[in-house]
Parts: C-alpha cells; structure tokens; sequence
C-alpha cells in the first residue's frame, strides 16, 4: 500500500490486483493512507474472468473454451519445469 501512496504522490493512478478475499483489507489499508479514492482495487479473478471474455469475444469464441485452452497451456507449461504435478489443473 505504501507503494501505491508513493505511484498516488508522483501523478499515478495505480491499480492494485489482490485476491479476492483480502479485497475489503485492501480497501481499509487504502483508507488508512488516504488514498482509497485514488485507487483502484480489483481482485484477481475478476480481472483474470474479464481478461477471459475479452479474448474470448476477440477471438468469437465461447468463455469456456478460452478458459481450457489457457489451462491447457498452463499444464503443458507446468509439466515442462516442475515435478510436482499436484499443481496440474484437470479440464473437464
């Protein structure tokens, strides 16, 4: 938070991506410094489910076909450079 009072003081408008439920936290901290009104908090997965229908609607394909060719990506990444396999997500 103190990094975005800082990006606030020089002209910045910074965006701050947090998970979803640490969202109100990140709000309160905002308040705390006095920059609650001149930034902008976004959780995580809702700024991954925008990104998803953006592309999607580039691409005119549906949502959830998007979504599994990036989890498809991500496994293949995944199984490339790590052993542990439990960070595999299963695509139905």
């Amino acid at each position: 938070m103190q990094k975005c009072a800082k990006n606030v003081r020089v002209g910045l408008y910074p965006i701050l991506l947090t998970p979803r439920e640490q969202e109100s936290r990140a709000r309160i901290l905002a308040q705390d410094e006095g920059i609650d009104k001149e930034l902008t908090i976004i959780s995580i997965e809702g700024f991954v489910a925008l990104n998803i229908i953006e592309l999607a609607t580039e691409e005119s394909k549906d949502f959830f076909s998007v979504l599994k060719e990036i989890v498809e990506i991500y496994n293949r990444r995944l199984a490339e450079v790590e052993t542990d396999l439990s960070l595999r997500i299963e695509v139905r």
